[in-house]
């Protein structure tokens, strides 16, 4: 992925830029981003806040994750496009869903979390390592 990174929602009233190359980029396969994102996993690149500057009002949903942590799903309000999850394991750090970058062929990712939770039906490139 490139190191400048920018990206919207579906209705463009939430925009964000990030100057910064992400920490690590991922597909979740837990059951909560399957639900936000209606299909078997949600891909994912994680970045620091500090580098990043968000436009627009989100709207969030909080619940606990199965490891105990809370965790945050920020959306538009708007249109209710998902854009980015927080977790208080990483409180400085936001992960961004992929589908909203302005050019999403740069996402790449580099493993595959939750893959016990993983449907049949979702297909996942089996040569990314599984955490």
């Amino acid at each position: 992925m490139t190191n400048r990174l920018t990206g919207s929602c579906e209705c463009g009233k939430i925009t964000y830029k990030c100057e910064r190359t992400p920490k690590f980029t991922l597909m979740c396969q837990c059951r909560q981003c399957q639900r936000i994102t209606g299909a078997g996993h949600s891909a994912q690149f994680a970045v620091a806040e500090e580098d990043t500057v968000l436009t627009g009002t989100v709207q969030t949903y909080t619940l606990n994750a199965d490891s105990g942590n809370a965790v945050i799903s920020a959306f538009c309000g708007n249109c209710g496009n998902p854009i980015y999850k927080t977790t208080s394991m990483m409180p400085e750090t936001l992960f961004f869903h992929a589908a909203t970058l302005d050019d999403p062929k740069t996402f790449d990712p580099q493993m595959v979390v939750f893959s016990t939770s993983a449907q049949p039906w979702d297909y996942i490139n089996p040569s990314i390592e599984r955490k």
